[in-house]
């Protein structure tokens, strides 16, 4: 399987703080990759470079096999990400939101297609409804249907699931799967929950204090921790978590 992005030696330093170390990683098109790490771990900083948000001070990025740095808007043009929590307009509805992020692409679609995008997200009865008097959830919802607006191929997720009640959690679970399996997308998301990332992804990054401890496949990293005897509960999840925190020493 070919990498949709590669990341070679990148590291990001703000004054004496190193907050990204000599970080190395390839993400596999069609994949669900973790980026797995506790908070302040380096995930968002990372994130931030790879959308050009932020200027690395030293490594290389390349996504669809050509560097960011030198084609940045050709290859942006393909990407749709949410950074920590996203920003809206509380006083637009969910459709203006679309045609406004889309704009901001440089495309028109149709308000039948961006109705069918909102539909998808599990926001078609609200697409009129002003964004104030959204949950949380649809919030999230909303900010992922403005990622999908250009209909990209890799999709950048930063902790979606954050603030989110165990049935959000849940719904924004399903959409991810359902943009994997059904739409083919590459996506990269982001989380300090372990039990998250096991649910989703094919491949795991595992970060700590900027720098890379381990890239393995999800059921590798699941062998591993059970190898480990690292079980102190019946469920496998609890030596999964068990094994991420002796990873970094928490």
């Amino acid at each position: 399987m070919s990498a949709i992005l590669e990341v070679k030696a990148l590291s990001k330093r703000f004054a004496d703080f190193t907050a990204v170390d000599d970080l190395s990683f390839s993400v596999p098109a069609g994949s669900v990759y973790g980026f797995l790490g506790q908070n302040g771990a380096g995930k968002s900083t990372t994130i931030r470079m790879l959308l050009t948000l932020i200027r690395p001070s030293a490594g290389e990025i390349t996504m669809f096999g050509l560097p960011l740095a030198a084609n940045r808007h050709q290859v942006l043009s393909n990407v749709g990400a949410i950074v920590e929590k996203p920003d809206l307009y509380k006083y637009l509805n969910g459709l203006e939101h679309l045609r406004i992020f889309a704009r901001l692409s440089a495309i028109r679609p149709s308000d039948k297609t961006l109705k069918e995008l909102l539909n998808l997200v599990g926001l078609g009865t609200r697409y009129s409804g002003r964004v104030g008097t959204y949950s949380q959830g649809m919030r999230q919802r909303l900010a992922l249907a403005c990622a999908l607006v250009n209909d990209p191929d890799l999709l950048i997720l930063d902790e979606p699931t954050n603030g989110l009640d165990p049935q959000g959690i849940a719904d924004m679970r399903q959409l991810i799967l359902h943009l994997s399996r059904e739409q083919g997308k590459t996506i990269i998301i982001s989380s300090h929950l372990l039990s998250e990332i096991e649910m989703v992804a094919d491949q795991v990054l595992i970060i700590d204090k900027g720098k890379k401890l381990m890239e393995a496949s999800m059921q590798s990293i699941v062998q591993k921790a059970a190898a480990l005897e690292l079980q102190q509960q019946p469920a496998h999840r609890y030596f999964l978590e068990a094994y991420f925190l002796s990873l970094t020493g928490q």
